[in-house]
């Protein structure tokens, strides 16, 4: 057992010891980290779409990273490097991808509050369609009644004034 022990503390200890000899070197033309966060979220964008419209992108001979080397002026081969060398610096990643997601959160917050407005103004609008269409309902069935009230012979009022007299003739 003592001895799994001091193998085992040898292989970390060889482990651990080692991990700053792979170390990337610093590239020369170094990604900021500001540019780095608008470019990982850019390319998370994409890939959202990417994910759901693919085919659209692919017949329209589109290349989405392409276009994102193309927007921050850098090319793949700088933005390997500068990937590589921020992933192994895990406190720099975590930075750069924690900005990330705030602002996709900001994101879809902002777009969630102009879909739930858009569905509001829909209510609005069937709620005033439903309404006219009653009002239209009514003015057709006014309509109806104006008509068939024209076509009936309307008898003559008759009053008690009148009533009396008519009992005084017939008498």
């Amino acid at each position: 057992m003592m001895q799994k022990l001091i193998v085992l503390c040898c292989v970390l200890f060889v482990c651990t010891s080692c991990y700053k000899f792979n170390a990337p070197e610093k590239p020369d033309n170094l990604i900021s980290k500001d540019k780095m966060t608008y470019i990982l979220l850019d390319l998370k964008l994409i890939n959202a779409v990417t994910g759901r419209d693919k085919k659209v992108l692919d017949s329209a001979k589109v290349y989405p990273e392409g276009y994102v080397y193309k927007k921050y002026n850098i090319d793949s081969t700088q933005f390997a490097k500068s990937n590589a060398y921020y992933t192994y610096y895990m406190e720099d990643y975590t930075e750069i991808y924690a900005k990330v997601k705030d602002s996709l959160l900001k994101l879809k917050a902002h777009y969630d509050a102009i879909l739930e407005q858009e569905r509001k103004e829909k209510k609005i609008a069937d709620s005033l369609k439903t309404v006219k269409k009653e009002l239209d309902a009514l003015e057709l069935d006014e309509e109806i009644f104006q008509n068939e009230l024209d076509d009936t012979e309307l008898i003559a009022p008759v009053s008690d004034k009148d009533s009396l007299s008519l009992k005084s003739r017939l008498q």
